[in-house]
């Protein structure tokens, strides 16, 4: 039963909300920015214990790889059949070529089917051990007892072993999905690691009651590397996204060499993808291609054939056990076609040897078209279409994290949206009887009518977002490609320069368009309306049109997790790209500094340049300057632009952050 606080706490209560403690506000500044939820939070400690462990737990979601599944388009996996009855059970076991300690064993789940709603991961499994291939010393590592498996909703399923010793690893099924007489069962991976490096790759497989499919499901696609969890990717976000060359359809072969400086025992070639994000983040491989390593520069040894089946996102693992050489050529006879347009393509390369990626850092030399190219690093710097590549340990182990985190958070956040009600309903009935319901039951009808007119709002940015994005986006994407198309017609076929020059325009247009477009979907999104998640738009705008100046963007604000309302936060990134704009336009600046910080209750944004500086007259400034001060006025900021001519110029804008989060538009 609810009952109301004694009169004699209403000090204490009033104290609390004058000054609540930062701890009772840690978790966001949103759930305890009105009076009752401050006063909640003081008189029930276990809720504010609750929202920081969820703060935690989200924050560090934000850290790990993100769970993007890939659907692949072969080579899915291993699946067992066995007949209803059936003594024997079905097998998959591994020869890993030499002893190694086993860690850690993870089990990836087959992606869904198309027709049927269901991964048929096992619903029991044992693993085994061995230092024979006949298993007689076989040390039984897990079996799955009271609890049956259920699909793992595609995440890996972590098994971890202890570092024992074996040269043979045995998955049994003792128990898979019924479908009339027989039960059925598949995975998509199965890895084993050994101090973090996955020893599985170079194995060889065999499998008991396979249930096998050319190109599709077969033992060895088991052991391939290839998931339907996507890339390797996590982490920071970079402007590197690998190599692609353009082609001719009458000679399409391109080649990719690595020399590693010194002759490497190589063990495995991992080839990573080229995303497309102008359609949408699509991927391609090239279909088929052959991997060579040698002591000569010219692409000599023993040629390894590979078939990647063309668009893929799943990386591609090629064991190369028992080769040895200083270079590394990767060859290609099949470009990818869009339209007209013919393209060779890879985003990352790494050749591993006894745990060293020892191609990185290694420039690469391709040629295409009969022609060497100016050698690149950014197939191997670490990052493949814009992301950190992490290692494959390091990424499903982030993955299996990220299952459990989301789990928890799965049984936390419906605790604390009840123990919050619950605390807030019996502080708000405690206080409307020490302040008197005639004050708090309009309070009370406002602050619902704004929660339901908020879930509106957020509906409908969510939805103009995604037609924005999917439309628009898709067909300012294929505009820029015929542009680019038929401007390489013209020049072939010698056409007006007129009318180049006007393609030219098109596709810039529809680039620009595409960009502006991407900036509005992001204005859109609710998900990302703080500071922090402001200032990496910022950087990441800096990246984009800053890319040919020396720049730094320095965010020394600590104040980056409060929410900004949708008018702030479109004003402020519009001054923001103005600026720059500015710079690029008239400034001729080679260098820009940026800088976000604190200045008492104000936020603060500096952008500096060394370029020419503006005109001294006030009524001979840019038009672009009086935006920004106009700008400035709707934020109710301070605009100071210091300028001297050769001089560069200072833009330092001050804005109030009562003006800025969002507990001013509720207001």
């Amino acid at each position: 039963m609810l009952r109301p606080p004694s009169i004699s706490l209403l000090p204490i209560i009033i104290g609390s909300l004058i000054g609540t403690s930062d701890r009772a506000c840690s978790f966001e500044e949103a759930q305890s920015s009105n009076p009752i939820g401050r006063i909640a939070r003081v008189l029930n400690p276990k809720l504010v214990e609750i929202e920081e462990r969820i703060g935690w737990l989200e924050r560090r979601l934000r850290q790990l790889s993100a769970y993007a599944p890939k659907p692949l388009n072969h080579g899915y996996g291993w699946q067992s059949i066995r007949a209803n009855g059936a003594t024997e059970i079905p097998t998959l076991t591994l020869d890993l070529q030499d002893t190694y300690p086993i860690s850690e064993i993870f089990i990836v789940p087959s992606q869904l089917r198309p027709s049927e709603n269901q991964r048929y991961f096992p619903l029991r499994i044992q693993i085994e051990t061995s230092l024979t291939p006949d298993f007689s010393d076989a040390q039984l590592v897990y079996e799955t007892r009271d609890k049956l498996h259920e699909s793992q909703a595609g995440f890996p399923l972590r098994i971890v072993t202890r570092d024992v010793e074996a040269r043979y690893v045995r998955l049994s099924i003792p128990l898979g999905h019924f479908r009339g007489d027989q039960s059925i069962a598949a995975i998509s991976e199965f890895v084993a690691l050994s101090g973090g490096e996955p020893v599985s790759f170079s194995a060889s497989v065999t499998a008991t009651h396979s249930l096998d499919s050319p190109n599709q499901w077969e033992p060895k696609f088991a052991i391939d590397g290839r998931t339907p969890l996507g890339t390797w990717e996590g982490g920071t976000w970079t402007n590197s996204r690998g190599n692609l060359v353009d082609v001719d359809p009458q000679n399409p072969e391109a080649t990719w060499t690595i020399d590693l400086a010194e002759s490497e025992r190589v063990e495995r070639v991992v080839l990573f993808p080229y995303q497309f994000a102008e359609f949408g983040g699509t991927s391609t491989f090239p279909e088929k291609l052959t991997v060579s390593i040698s002591d000569t520069p010219d692409g000599g040894g023993v040629p390894i054939e590979v078939n990647t089946g063309g668009n893929s996102f799943a990386p591609c693992v090629i064991s190369t056990l028992g080769h040895q050489g200083r270079y590394v050529t990767i060859r290609s006879a099949t470009p990818v076609s869009l339209g007209r347009l013919h393209m060779q393509a890879l985003s990352e390369i790494e050749v591993w040897s006894f745990g060293r990626n020892v191609a990185a850092g290694h420039e690469v030399e391709t040629t295409a078209n009969g022609a060497k190219q100016p050698p690149t690093l950014q197939l191997t710097d670490g990052y493949a279409n814009g992301l950190e590549i992490r290692p494959i340990a390091s990424w499903l182990q982030q993955l299996n994290e990220r299952n459990s985190i989301q789990k928890e958070l799965a049984t936390l956040s419906p605790t604390r949206a009840s123990m919050a009600t619950e605390t807030e309903l019996n502080t708000t009935w405690g206080a409307s009887v020490a302040i008197g319901l005639t004050f708090l039951i309009p309070i009370a009808f406002v602050e619902r009518r704004r929660l339901v007119s908020r879930k509106q709002i957020d509906s409908l940015r969510k939805r103009i977002a995604s037609d924005l994005h999917d439309d628009i986006g898709s067909n300012l994407g294929s505009i820029s490609l015929i542009a680019r198309s038929a401007k390489r017609d013209l020049r072939r076929l010698e056409g007006p320069t007129e009318v180049a020059e006007d393609l030219d325009e098109v596709e810039v247009i529809a680039r620009e368009s595409s960009l502006a477009m991407r900036d509005i979907v992001w204005l859109l999104e609710r998900r990302q309306d703080s500071i922090g998640d402001f200032v990496q738009r910022m950087r990441d705008t800096a990246g984009r049109l800053l890319r040919d100046l020396d720049y730094e963007l320095i965010c020394r604000s600590n104040r980056t997790a409060a929410k900004m309302t949708l008018d702030a936060k479109r004003h402020l990134f519009l001054f923001y790209k103005e600026a720059l704009h500015n710079i690029l336009k008239h400034s001729k600046a080679t260098e820009v500094s940026i800088r976000i910080q604190d200045a008492g209750d104000r936020l603060v944004m500096e952008v500096k340049d060394n370029g020419i500086g503006l005109p001294t007259g006030e009524n001979s400034r840019p038009a672009a300057v009086r935006k920004l001060v106009d700008r400035a006025a709707v934020l109710e900021g301070r605009l100071k632009v210091e300028s001297k001519p050769g001089n560069g110029t200072l833009l330092r804008l001050e804005v109030k952050r009562a003006n800025l989060i969002a507990s001013k538009a509720v207001a």
